[in-house]
């Protein structure tokens, strides 16, 4: 069965990518994608990977994107986009490369919380889990009221790492009525959230959120989804969608948003 959409993935612009764009966009092709998205990182805040260079992973992808878009026109719709990470740490870098840019698909993501480095790089046995994602969710209603982007990344992301690798069990109750407040900041700002599902191919072994909060979102009048593998290589590319897609609909959607000029529209399922 074609993959019908990845709306997140990377190539090697991004300083984590393993594969070139356009070997994302081959391997894209040749799986039957019909709407697929590059949105490499461009992480901002004082914690953002030291190995990467912003400019250089904006102006690499300004370059190749619409090329390969062309080229492969009459085989996959290819949305040129960007995983834009912790904007509210540098809003006025963020709103410049917004401007300066012209993106279908704008990814709001947090990877990392104020005076932290990426959740990825640290050692949660020397945390204290429930401190760290109380911050976390608060940066994530700060972006959510930011809200310059079209869906937000990965909500529950921290948990790849705190449940997924270091086996540490969270009770997520603890923050379903600060999960509403985002959703309804997404909502009113007319941004939407996607299901990620890199989290099936790691420990953590669950997507990221799972159906049931993307089920409240749908509840609390959440229309914009998106579905994306948030591959680094061609290996990983549209791997776990269908089952996202099946979570979309067991969340109560029929229906999935692409992108073009930062515009939604919007595919059945």
């Amino acid at each position: 069965m074609a993959v019908l959409f990845d709306l997140h993935s990377h190539c090697d612009l991004s300083f984590d990518g393993k594969s070139s764009a356009e070997e994302m966009v081959r391997r894209a092709v040749e799986l039957g994608v019909m709407y697929y998205a590059l949105t490499d990182h461009v992480d901002l805040g004082d914690h953002a990977d030291p190995d990467q260079d912003i400019e250089t992973t904006v102006n690499g992808a300004r370059e190749q994107i619409p090329e390969l878009r062309k080229r492969y026109a009459d085989k996959v719709t290819l949305l040129y986009g960007v995983e834009l990470g912790q904007a509210v740490h540098e809003p006025e870098t963020a709103e410049r490369l917004l401007r300066e840019n012209g993106y279908d698909f704008v990814i709001g993501s947090v990877h990392n919380v104020r005076g932290y480095d990426d959740f990825y790089f640290l050692d949660h046995n020397k945390l204290d889990p429930i401190k760290l994602l109380d911050i976390y969710f608060d940066e994530l209603l700060e972006t959510a009221e930011w809200g310059k982007f079209d869906v937000m990344a990965h909500i529950t992301y921290p948990l790849r790492y705190i449940v997924g690798e270091y086996g540490i069990k969270i009770d997520m109750q603890r923050w379903k009525g600060r999960l509403d407040e985002i959703f309804r900041a997404l909502i009113r700002n007319g941004c939407g959230i996607e299901i990620n599902t890199s989290g099936l191919r790691q420990k953590l072994n669950r997507l990221m959120p799972e159906a049931s909060m993307v089920k409240r979102y749908r509840e609390l009048g959440g229309e914009i989804l998106t579905v994306g593998s948030d591959a680094h290589c061609t290996d990983d590319l549209g791997k776990g969608i269908e089952e996202g897609i099946a979570a979309a609909r067991e969340a109560g959607f029929d229906r999935i948003a692409v992108f073009k000029n930062r515009k939604p529209t919007f595919v059945e399922i």
